[in-house]
């Protein structure tokens, strides 16, 4: 099975005794990609809310879970006699939803503890002014971020670049006493264009 390094001879050993042992399928050392290994860093104008003690290009989020960014091509219809031609139109691409845990508490880091308090700044400060009831300039609230896929070292082995970023809207998970589930942060990031890139 990928991603499990066992050796197909391994398992019996009077087949791997055989001199007419031979193994023809697929690799056992391949290495799949897991949901799990992936990071999201929002970079400035995001992390400009964070000031000056902030430390870094951008804030690592504690991510349960991502979409990967995904895009939509409109079709342009050509009527040629009694055939319909198509072709490829414009590109519309979907929003990134992501979902991060709310923590409390980290010994790494007092800076780390504040993606919840730097979201919901960016959404309602940065991006739409609730309280004065305004919306800001592009200048203000778009940002650049990066998501990527890691293999089991760390390292990327896909990156997706998203450009001109902006959170459309940024929610908490219901509060429950009979529930002692993480809390978590909904987010959804819009954004105009992205670029796959492999590493």
């Amino acid at each position: 099975m990928p991603g499990f390094n066992i050796t197909p001879d391994s398992c019996h050993d009077e087949y791997a005794a055989s001199s007419e042992a031979s193994y023809e399928g697929a690799s056992y050392r391949i290495e799949t990609g897991r949901s799990h290994r992936y990071k999201l860093e929002i970079f400035e104008p995001f992390t400009d809310l964070a000031g000056a003690s902030f430390a870094g290009p951008g804030i690592l989020l504690y991510l349960a879970r991502c979409s990967r960014p995904s895009v939509e091509i409109e079709e342009i219809v050509i009527h040629n006699g009694q055939d319909e031609i198509y072709r490829p139109g414009k590109n519309k691409w979907k929003p990134v939803e992501f979902v991060f845990y709310e923590v409390h508490s980290n010994p790494d880091g007092v800076i780390k503890n504040l993606t919840a308090e730097l979201m919901y700044k960016y959404w309602a400060e940065k991006t739409v002014n609730i309280r004065n009831s305004t919306v800001g300039s592009p200048t203000e609230y778009a940002a650049d971020a990066q998501l990527d896929l890691l293999n089991g070292e760390g390292k990327r082995t896909w990156t997706y670049k998203l450009y001109t970023c902006w959170p459309t809207s940024i929610s908490a998970s219901d509060l429950d006493y009979s529930n002692s589930e993480i809390s978590k942060i909904t987010s959804t990031l819009r954004y105009n264009k992205a670029e796959e890139l492999l590493q």
